[in-house]
């Protein structure tokens, strides 16, 4: 049983290793008309996700106010292998 576990653990850990083939700049492009106003700043994140697991980029457009909070933000998730638009959220 517990050779099946490790097993287990040591194919995830290696069958989770895909190649991102979709760069920062690249994800930016893909999710930039996925939003419906004109940001005043972004960010970038890349994150892994399910098992095994598969690289994502999730990029964040935002609008701030006269005092700095979040007035509206969309975050756009994109495939990093792919380049697909996987998810897409939004505030007001």
């Amino acid at each position: 049983m517990a050779g099946l576990i490790i097993l287990g653990l040591v194919l995830v850990h290696f069958a989770g290793r895909g190649e991102t083939k979709v760069s920062q700049q690249e994800a930016l492009a893909i999710a930039r008309p996925t939003i419906d106003f004109t940001p005043s700043g972004h960010q970038i994140r890349y994150l892994r996700r399910g098992i095994p697991s598969h690289g994502f980029w999730a990029v964040t457009y935002y609008v701030r106010d006269a005092v700095g909070r979040y007035k509206r933000t969309t975050i756009v998730v994109v495939d990093a292998s792919s380049g697909e638009v996987t998810e897409v959220r939004r505030t007001a």
